[in-house]
């Protein structure tokens, strides 16, 4: 098989997650279809991509729930950007349930159809990442994963 371009390599078939979903949905929707993380959509545009790493590690920070951090951790984490008056004022309560948009990591490397081969790897390589998303004015069309590039390898 000759690849030239992302379209001729990525898989069409993505499965994409909406940016409203619960993470107990979510962690069930990655494991009933057998992949590590999908695209987070809103409104059918790419928002972020989320990983079961990604809802493991809300899951638990040093050992305890997100939920069961003091403020205290909250109020020191923003110290450096906000005023000591407006952090008086400052409440933490507990909202609704965390959702897929909350704990999705929001930087996102996509590329277009038309991208080469050798420019996905790149991407990739530099970005550290496991999988690019092929997109088209912000709608995900593709997805190019780290198999799919060692696919591309092995036929050499």
């Amino acid at each position: 098989m000759k690849w030239n371009s992302a379209k001729d390599l990525m898989t069409a078939d993505v499965q994409t997650v909406d940016a409203s979903w619960p993470i107990d949905r979510v962690a069930q929707f990655l494991t009933d279809h057998g992949i590590s993380g999908a695209p987070v959509v809103k409104d059918d545009q790419l928002v972020g991509v989320i990983s079961l790493t990604d809802i493991a590690r809300h899951n638990g920070t040093a050992g305890e729930p997100a939920s069961d951090r003091p403020a205290s951790f909250y109020r020191s984490e923003l110290e450096t950007e906000y005023a000591e008056e407006d952090l008086e004022n400052l409440q933490i309560s507990e909202g609704g349930e965390t959702t897929a948009e909350h704990v999705m990591t929001p930087q996102v490397y996509d590329v277009n159809e038309h991208t080469s081969v050798q420019q996905v790897a790149q991407v990739m390589y530099r970005g550290g990442i496991h999988r690019v998303f092929v997109t088209t004015n912000g709608e995900v069309r593709g997805v190019i994963t780290a198999l799919d590039m060692l696919e591309v390898v092995a036929a050499m």
